[in-house]
């Protein structure tokens, strides 16, 4: 096991700490535990077994994983992006519908 793999299982290991007392808490219901426990152990699987993902690779013509993995997160962020959007949106609206109801009062 070489450096990258220590760190990227001790980084595994905390999120996945993390992600239990965020449900713990109550911040995060079953299902979105659920998920993240599952992106967690996937990105454990890949660490300690890299070449399982190769046939991704080929499936999709990438040349390399760094290429799959910067397209992935591209996709990710701007996923992350719009939904941050809607949900900034809608709560400009709903605390702008509180002003004005309370101004009318």
């Amino acid at each position: 096991m070489n450096a990258i793999q220590i760190f990227a299982l001790v980084f595994v290991l905390w999120m996945t700490y993390f992600s239990f007392l965020h449900f713990r808490r109550g911040e995060f219901s079953f299902w979105e535990f659920s998920f993240w426990q599952i992106i967690w152990l996937g990105m454990a699987f890949v660490v300690f077994f890299p070449q399982s993902i190769n046939v991704v690779f080929e499936k999709l013509h990438f040349a390399r994983a760094f290429d799959l993995l910067t397209v992935v997160g591209i996709l990710i962020l701007f996923g992350a992006t719009f939904r941050n959007y809607v949900i900034v949106r809608r709560t400009d609206k709903r605390l702008e519908d509180l002003v004005r109801k309370i101004a009318l009062k």
